[in-house]
């Protein structure tokens, strides 16, 4: 994970852009829920819909802009995934799987011009990610580092935000964020360095920043 040192205590890169710890139970889950509604068990597709829905919206409405539109998308992607859940049998990943399907469905609702955008490596569209708020257990940064943190997220490419925002925010590793945008594990790895370090920088501590990689590439 990415350490970084301020005024002698140290901001963890997962506590201060909000904690993913409930997307590892989520991942933990997600075998028996598989089973289960590939069993036809209708209790654990509604759990499912729980975990996923806000965060396949949230992806989705950074892709159409529509809110009704993103709503939409996800009810039709768990509306198909129910109705033919025993494909599921051959899904290794199913957070990926939906995300990708998510994708997918939002990009027909794209004109043809907005679909080239998403394949030339999504440097057109713009996001919006969640502005952070401070961990009410964690209180390591002030009202004024939290205001530049969510500039300099704002001010991010709409890629690097993109990517930010679900490896961050969503809690995903980088291999199911290339995955997802078909991209390589490389450019996440690009992507995220330069957010951290536009973050850094906005905080006024972009030099003698000791940093460690985050195992999440993995």
């Amino acid at each position: 994970m990415f350490l970084i040192h301020v005024s002698g205590f140290a901001i963890f890169g997962e506590q201060f852009f909000n904690s993913i710890n409930d997307f590892d139970h989520i991942n933990n889950a997600l075998p028996p829920l598989k089973a289960k509604i590939l069993g036809g068990d209708e209790t654990a597709f509604t759990r499912l819909y729980e975990l996923f829905y806000k965060r396949l919206y949230g992806f989705s409405l950074s892709l159409v802009k529509v809110s009704d539109i993103a709503n939409e998308v996800v009810e039709d992607v768990f509306m198909k995934l129910w109705t033919n859940r025993s494909l599921l049998e051959n899904v290794e990943n199913l957070s990926v799987y939906l995300y990708i399907a998510v994708k997918n469905q939002s990009l027909n609702r794209l004109s043809a011009k907005a679909k080239e955008w998403m394949v030339s490596g999504l440097d057109d569209l713009e996001m919006d990610v969640a502005l952070i708020s401070a961990d009410p257990y964690t209180h390591t940064i002030t009202n004024e580092m939290l205001r530049r943190v969510n500039t300099a997220i704002e001010q991010l490419p709409p890629r690097c935000k993109m990517i930010f925002k679900l490896v961050r925010e969503d809690g995903l590793k980088y291999k199911d964020v290339a995955a997802i945008l078909n991209i390589s594990v490389n450019t996440i790895d690009v992507q995220m360095a330069t957010a951290v370090k536009r973050i850094s920088t906005a905080l006024g501590i972009s030099k003698n920043i000791p940093q460690q990689q985050s195992i999440k590439k993995s």
